[in-house]
């Protein structure tokens, strides 16, 4: 007798943890059932082990574990799939697979049938459109982060000055100031596609500095994170709003979507951003700006704290995308605005539990079994390159660990405020450690949150039972 086959598709928004923790417990749990499984990732590394037509269309069940648009989509269309969130499908495998085997593909030549999908909340909904725009945005950060650290290591040995080194090092400054444009782009893209690119980046374009240094204007304070996220919601659902209503004849489509949708779209933006968003939100972030620099180290101390909780609290989550990029925006608009909590709070937690995993068992009852102390090795070395995802399956296990996260980070954080450690590039990452204002305070400052947190692990978690190392 033939082996049933599941095939699969996994995708989060930065395509690094959860992409492939989907990919491994949908592989794990389909060998333990004696199944045949063929599992493709659509992470930061592109499409690996692509399902093929033949895959699909041989396949007892087809599951999309996704939070993002994923390429190919149609080749679905008639596969049935069960779709759910990546991380909704690692904390219940074994009750969304089983379910997914036991749906009935339609084979038929009647036409194309919609994928079902699990029913989310409005707020699902909304962070899903978010973390698609930020899974764009964050190359251009990384890239440009990189582009400026070549440039200012270099010029820590040789004066570049009208070299290539010094057009590198302002290639990524432009670079990082397209984040927002990238953001609202396709966070419009993901709610009505391709039609609501172009208004969204435009809107995007806005939101910053471009527009500011474009039009030459004076006392103009951009709206920043917020006014993208706005301009990408407002973009996206009014081009999907005319899209849906606005009927023409079949011979009249190309003058629908090349002319009438995106001159009303366009229109609607640029008023929208000039009198609306633009004026509010950037008002908002001034009063930030203001409230935060009248209170002097204070102000810092306070900003850094909001900003460490917020990038700790989810591991790269939608709230720790939300305080990265809101650091990001305000760096470099005050004193007080360097990107010391953000980074500080990207490593902490991730090393804080690598930390962990080579500290079991040495001075107390081991209390992570031997795929956890893995984990958290591996979770050791994320930390090092800037990635939080490591130490996420140490919080899906006991939600309670999320306050010691943020508990390290704040305390790592403010001892850098303390011994005035800045650092103005985005490079969370062990070589950006060297680019602060004081490497060996920056160094000590990951060292003192990320132990706190390691041995405020070991000491809440229970030992495990004997015999199961």
């Amino acid at each position: 007798m033939a082996k049933k086959k599941l095939v699969a598709v996994t995708a989060c928004p930065t395509g690094i943890a959860h992409t492939f923790m989907a990919a491994k417990k949908i592989q794990s749990w389909a060998e333990k059932q004696g199944y045949e499984v063929k599992v493709e990732t659509q992470g930061s590394d592109g499409v690996k082990n692509k399902l093929t037509a033949q895959d699909i269309a041989s396949a007892d069940a087809v599951v999309l574990a996704v939070d993002v648009p994923i390429m190919d989509m149609d080749r679905f269309d008639n596969a049935n799939p069960l779709q759910v969130r990546t991380q909704e499908l690692i904390k219940h495998v074994d009750v969304l697979l089983p379910e997914a085997m036991r749906r009935e593909k339609d084979k038929s030549t009647s036409g194309a049938v919609l994928p079902i999908q699990e029913k989310r909340s409005a707020y699902q909904v909304f962070i899903g459109h978010i973390m698609t725009g930020i899974s764009y945005m964050l190359p251009v950060v990384v890239l440009g982060g990189l582009l400026m650290a070549v440039a200012k290591i270099t010029g820590e040995f040789v004066d570049i000055s009208g070299t290539p080194v010094e057009t590198l090092d302002r290639l990524g400054f432009m670079t990082i100031k397209f984040m927002y444009p990238i953001f609202a782009a396709y966070l419009a893209y993901s709610i009505a596609g391709k039609p609501a690119l172009v208004p969204a980046f435009i809107g995007g374009v806005m939101s910053d500095e471009v527009y500011k240094r474009f039009f030459g204007i004076e006392h103009w304070a951009p709206s920043g994170f917020f006014g993208a996220i706005a301009i990408g919601f407002l973009i996206g659902y009014l081009v999907r709003y005319l899209n849906d209503t606005i009927k023409v004849r079949t011979d009249l489509t190309t003058l629908k979507t090349m002319l009438l949708v995106p001159l009303i779209s366009g229109v609607v933006m640029v008023l929208t951003m000039e009198y609306a968003i633009n004026p509010f939100f950037g008002a908002v972030n001034m009063a930030m700006v203001k409230l935060f620099t009248e209170a002097g180290d204070a102000g810092r101390g306070i900003y850094s704290m909001v900003i460490a909780a917020g990038t700790a609290f989810d591991l790269g989550g939608p709230i720790n995308k939300a305080a990265g990029s809101v650091a990001l925006g305000l760096n470099g608009m005050g004193e007080n605005f360097d990107l010391i909590a953000r980074e500080l709070g990207i490593v902490i937690p991730p090393i804080g539990v690598g930390i962990a995993a080579l500290l079991d068992g040495k001075f107390r009852p081991r209390v992570f079994n031997r795929e956890e102390q893995t984990v958290g090795k591996t979770s050791l070395m994320l930390g090092l390159i800037g990635i939080s995802e490591g130490a996420i399956p140490f919080i899906l296990k006991n939600p309670k660990m999320i306050p010691i996260m943020i508990l390290g980070s704040i305390i790592g954080t403010q001892l850098a405020v303390v011994l005035n450690v800045w650092q103005s590039l985005p490079l969370p990452a062990v070589w950006g450690w060297f680019l602060s204002s004081d490497p060996l305070s920056y160094t000590l400052s990951v060292i003192v949150g990320s132990s706190f947190i390691a041995i405020a692990l070991l000491l809440c978690t229970k030992p495990q039972p004997k015999g199961s190392h």
